[in-house]
């Protein structure tokens, strides 16, 4: 055996160990500068979701068997105030007593959120004015519930000049 030949295979050995420490390393840092950000589509912790996802999908389709439910922005671009309406459309004679949560929110983050008022009149569930902060892509997430059932839509629109 030639004692002069020198192998290599150790060191690279090596420096993959090192390689794979810097790269967890890289992970663990990039990931703590963007944290994942709670979706609050069902206005609810995640561990309660889970936990009764089946009720909640039940009386949601319960709620949509009662009402048609539609934003009211057409073209899905809207200007920098204006008020926003969701139309209910009761697929029965009998309109209940309504209770509602409405949710403005940027799809990217959760600092922009804004609760919002609204008024139930003549099927139209109204809010006053609202002025967006920025431009961009904007979402309304609404909780509307009857006495007995509960659901939850999205609306995304673009908020332009």
């Amino acid at each position: 055996m030639d004692k002069s030949k020198k192998t290599f295979w150790p060191y690279a050995i090596v420096l993959s160990i090192i390689g794979c420490v810097i790269a967890c390393t890289a992970t663990i840092i990039i990931s703590l500068d963007y944290p994942v950000e709670m979706d609050n589509y069902y206005f609810e912790r995640h561990q309660n979701i889970n936990s009764n996802i089946n009720e909640i999908l039940a009386s949601q389709k319960e709620f949509k068997a009662k009402f048609d439910v539609s934003f009211n922005d057409t073209n899905k671009s809207m200007s920098r105030a204006e008020p926003l309406n969701i139309i209910l459309t009761p697929k029965t004679a009998q309109i209940p007593q309504l209770k509602y949560d409405l949710l403005l929110t940027r799809p990217d983050t959760n600092k922009q959120n804004i609760n919002l008022n609204a008024t139930y009149h003549n099927g139209i569930l109204s809010t006053q004015d609202v002025k967006f902060p920025v431009q961009g892509r904007w979402q309304l997430m609404a909780k509307i519930s009857d006495l007995n059932t509960t659901a939850f839509y999205k609306f995304e629109f673009f908020v332009g000049k």
